[in-house]
């Protein structure tokens, strides 16, 4: 265990190796969840392994090159391009104007001295010389041997909710939360201390040097709480149950429930026995009870998602299409409504498969 001088802090944190986790699963529930890879981080306290190549590059930003371009890099004392991260990271010593918090006080007057140096040791920085540089890969590329320390991946806060409940789920233990500190700090200080899950926004350096748009945040992930991923996004679950359990008994909802019904019957009574109906199709072929006309494609985009989820969804596609006058459903209107909530990528992934 490494202590931080003067602090009494000390690594809390457990490495794990890529044997030890469920790779493929976590990258299976990943897929169309999150932007690019998910990233292995490592940190290495005694020699950077040759499999990694050194970048000159702000510390924070070996995540994008290992997300984006599924490069397999490392940055150390020699391989940085930011004394900031460098210091927080324990690599080198940096200037006194960083060490004292001046750094912040003198460029962001916001910042009061005494919060300015906080975020400039304890807990948000690694000690000097417990590690000698830290390395990105592509989850599913990690050389063998290598041990994680973390995975973090970037995507919306849609996603980013459920994915932070990694911890959560196994002993109950809500993520830490980030802003005012470094991304450095999140993303490497902050797991080795409290080895609890990390979402942040991510500082301006962190979100420009890694590119983030404005709808997208991180997710920092400690190896020990990595394979819970595997049941948390790729579990059964009852949507449609669940949220009729927390429906009083006068919610609209039950109205709208009971005229859906009686759509559907209408459209049931109408179908012809001798001619096909949406009707007919979503039930015979996709197993699906529509209240309003589909056509085809946009059945069999829902018919894509999770069982667990299709009867929610249908239901609500046919609400939005209700509130937007739309007649018919097609995957237009599928596509306008996964989009109107934040779901168009996993949609799009959806249409690949």
């Amino acid at each position: 265990m490494n202590a931080s001088a003067g602090t009494g802090l000390r690594q809390a944190s457990t490495p794990l190796l890529a044997s030890q986790l469920d790779i493929d699963g976590i990258c299976n529930v990943l897929a169309g969840k999150i932007r690019g890879n998910p990233v292995a981080i490592s940190l290495f306290q005694e020699r950077i392994p040759p499999d990694y190549t050194g970048m000159k590059v702000d510390p924070c930003q070996i995540l994008r090159h290992a997300m984006d371009d599924g490069k397999i890099v490392y940055f150390d004392r020699t391989h940085q391009d930011c004394l900031h991260g460098a210091y927080i990271t324990g690599v080198h010593e940096g200037t006194e104007q960083i060490r004292s918090g001046r750094l912040l006080t003198d460029y962001l007057p916001a910042y009061q001295p005494g919060a300015a140096h906080q975020f400039n040791s304890g807990r948000y920085i690694l000690p000097q010389g417990a590690i000698i540089g830290a390395g990105a890969a592509p989850l599913d590329k990690v050389p063998a041997g290598i041990r994680i320390d973390s995975i973090v991946v970037v995507c919306t806060p849609f996603w980013a909710g459920q994915i932070a409940a990694v911890r959560s789920v196994e002993d109950g233990v809500q993520p830490s939360a980030a802003a005012g500190s470094s991304f450095c700090s999140d993303m490497y200080a902050t797991p080795w201390y409290e080895e609890n899950v990390v979402l942040t926004p991510g500082d301006m350096g962190g979100r420009m040097n890694n590119k983030l748009k404005p709808e997208e945040m991180f997710v920092v992930i400690p190896a020990r709480w990595a394979n819970n991923l595997v049941k948390l996004l790729g579990g059964a679950l009852d949507v449609k149950g669940i949220y009729e359990a927390t429906r009083p008994p006068d919610s609209i909802y039950w109205v709208r429930k009971a005229k859906k019904h009686e759509r559907a019957a209408e459209l049931q009574a109408q179908a012809a026995p001798d001619r096909d109906s949406s009707a007919k199709l979503a039930r015979e072929k996709y197993g699906l009870t529509i209240s309003m006309p589909w056509d085809e494609e946009a059945l069999a985009t829902i018919a894509r998602a999770p069982k667990f989820v299709r009867k929610f969804a249908v239901g609500n596609v046919e609400d939005f299409a209700e509130e937007k006058s739309y007649p018919l459903v097609t995957a237009a209107v599928v596509k306008e409504q996964a989009d109107s909530v934040g779901m168009g990528k996993w949609l799009a992934m959806l249409k690949k498969t």
